[in-house]
């Protein structure tokens, strides 16, 4: 179903059916958009048309306002109709073919080429696209010669709909397509390597599988196979415009036996993977947010942040100068935090020149959270440093220091136990 614009590009083109969105642009609103496709030109086809595709209402829609403009196509689909498959399609000098077929599966690591021919003369420009995007040198992988396109070490990235079109000067140039599907072993994703809950909260454990044919989810605890039971649910679904599904295990009530190590195992014909996740009820990892002077300005106030769905029972607090073999141990006071959210302010004194490394970690009825990561912080600098961005100044006896905070990079990251 054609659809010639021009002067549009202030203004979004978009396809429907019964005034129900298939494209706003090639963005598109159909879970069928392998088979109902929005080619470059702005064309409409429908591959493998059904009688469900028959509607006296598909409309090509410029979104203008007040007035869009509107071409509406009439599409009725014979139910026997007489010939099994599509012939090749025809432009006003001749026709294209696609090989080596309209659909094409093949396992990933091996290579396949597609080719476009046509009787059109003189010999037309092939262009090739992949979901409307030009294919033109992109991928390393996807070699361009001519009519014909090499796709070497295929990976489940090149699955998709390879559209040629024969750009022959006509204003409706024949075009066909391919639609290339890449069989692929699962591969999970998770969201979160831990997952932080506590009693009586609503958890929820996820997964993100990417797969081709579609998978077999299982999920374990301690290695022991769960079952849909009640307080408990599994279920899916999809991620738009992709292979992968997301697969989600909530417990509604979770108690303290809940609380371990759950896997998620993915398999299909051409293999399996399995990724773990923790649900634990103990204190988030802290993490370190700022630092501030104190009002006499002799020392430095650390400040951390953390998450517990329990209540904090305890900070230990641990420092020292970088060199030293003996740490200092303090336990800051424990403060309400606001809902689940925690923050840990601890001033430090009297500190010599040098550099200085700091762990903090907490308790609750669940035990001890992991130490955060170390942070690290120095003095020692010139005075006329001290007026720098992130640097703060400290008082002690008989000298003025300049400490500034330095906090490694992995500070801001989580402890990742599992890959």
């Amino acid at each position: 179903m054609p659809c010639q614009v021009i002067h549009t590009d202030n203004y979004v083109v978009a396809w429907l059916k019964d005034d129900k969105y298939l494209y706003f642009e090639s963005q598109t609103y159909t879970e069928d958009d392998k088979r109902i496709v929005r080619l470059p030109n702005n064309s409409l086809v429908i591959y493998n048309a059904t009688v469900e595709d028959s509607s006296d209402n598909y409309k090509c829609s410029i979104l203008r306002n007040p007035d869009p403009i509107d071409l509406t196509h009439r599409l009725r689909v014979d139910e026997n109709p007489r010939q099994e498959s599509a012939p090749p399609q025809h432009s006003l000098k001749g026709i294209i073919r696609v090989k080596p077929s309209k659909k094409v599966e093949v396992k990933q690591g091996h290579s396949i080429t597609l080719g476009c021919e046509t009787d059109i003369q003189p010999p037309p420009e092939i262009k090739w696209f992949i979901e409307n995007k030009k294919v033109d040198g992109y991928d390393p992988d996807v070699i361009l010669d001519g009519n014909y396109i090499t796709i070497q070490k295929v990976n489940e990235s090149h699955s998709g709909l390879y559209q040629c079109l024969a750009e022959d000067g006509s204003e409706m140039p024949a075009m066909e397509a391919i639609n290339v599907i890449v069989n692929y072993k699962p591969k999970i994703e998770v969201e979160k390597n831990i997952v932080y809950s506590g009693a009586s909260i609503e958890s929820e454990i996820t997964c993100i599988v990417s797969a081709h044919p579609v998978e077999l989810v299982t999920w374990y605890k301690d290695d022991k196979k769960l079952i849909q039971k009640k307080g408990s649910m599994m279920y899916h679904k999809a991620i738009p415009k992709s292979n992968k599904t997301k697969h989600i295990l909530k417990i509604l009530h979770t108690s303290a036996r809940d609380f371990g190590e759950y896997k998620c195992r993915a398999e299909n014909a051409f293999g399996h993977d399995i990724k773990s996740v923790i649900l634990t009820g103990v204190p988030s990892q802290a993490k370190i947010y700022g630092a501030k002077m104190t009002e006499d300005d002799a020392g430095i106030i650390l400040q951390w942040r953390l998450e517990s769905y329990s209540p904090i029972d305890e900070y230990k607090l641990q420092y020292r100068r970088k060199g030293d073999q003996k740490w200092i141990f303090i336990e800051p006071e424990v403060k309400d935090g606001k809902g689940n959210q925690f923050s840990v302010e601890y001033p430090i004194l009297g500190l010599q020149p040098g550099s200085y490394e700091a762990i903090l970690k907490a308790r609750n009825a669940f035990g001890w959270s992991l130490d955060s990561e170390p942070h690290t912080f120095s003095g020692d600098y010139p005075p006329d440093l001290a007026l720098k961005e992130n640097s703060a100044t400290v008082r002690s006896p008989g000298t003025f220091l300049a400490l500034i905070l330095v906090v490694l990079s992995c500070a801001f990251t989580s402890l990742k136990l599992f890959t």
